[in-house]
């Protein structure tokens, strides 16, 4: 675990949570839900945020859940409940805008990112780098968004991102 603080705001990182098979089937996953079932309220690709119900009888989906709750565990002493889960997609017309979250953890776990630098901005400020296989666990209520790439290097190099919100019980 890696830890960094930026405005007295805790960071956390996790890497090496999947085997690039485990991966693999998750990025499948999330096509299948991008082209099938997209959400249609966060632009341009983002399935719902349901995604550990729809899929609560994969045991892949399940075993990285499992991973970032111990993650979560890990970085605090206090009771979490797990809120949503959902997945975002990264191509030529990315075009994320900055949010918040009304929860008190927002855990990020990068499935695919060939360019870290375009990880997710914080607040306007930094950017906590997209480290493939990894996980960022920080307050969801800071504002944030995924840095939006280039067009010429987003069509080679979609961005996977696993989203999971906790919050303090």
């Amino acid at each position: 675990m890696q830890q960094f603080i930026y405005n007295d705001n805790s960071f956390f990182r996790f890497n090496n949570l999947l085997t690039d098979t485990q991966r693999e089937k998750l990025k499948k996953d999330i096509d299948y839900q991008i082209e099938h079932n997209l959400c249609t309220a966060v632009r341009p690709y983002q399935t719902y945020n349901n995604m550990d119900e729809v899929y609560k009888d994969d045991e892949i989906w399940q075993f990285l859940i499992n991973k970032i709750k111990d993650c979560v565990s890990a970085i605090t002493n206090k009771q979490t409940k797990q809120y949503m889960c959902w997945a975002n997609v990264s191509k030529e017309n990315n075009a994320y805008e900055k949010h918040s979250h009304d929860t008190d953890l927002t855990a990020v776990y990068y499935l695919q990112s060939n360019l870290p630098e375009y990880g997710t901005d914080i607040e306007n400020s930094i950017i906590v780098p997209s480290y493939e296989n990894s996980v960022v666990i920080f307050n969801g209520e800071l504002e944030h968004q995924i840095v939006n790439m280039p067009e010429i290097l987003a069509k080679d190099n979609y961005r996977y991102s696993i989203v999971v919100d906790f919050n303090y019980v």
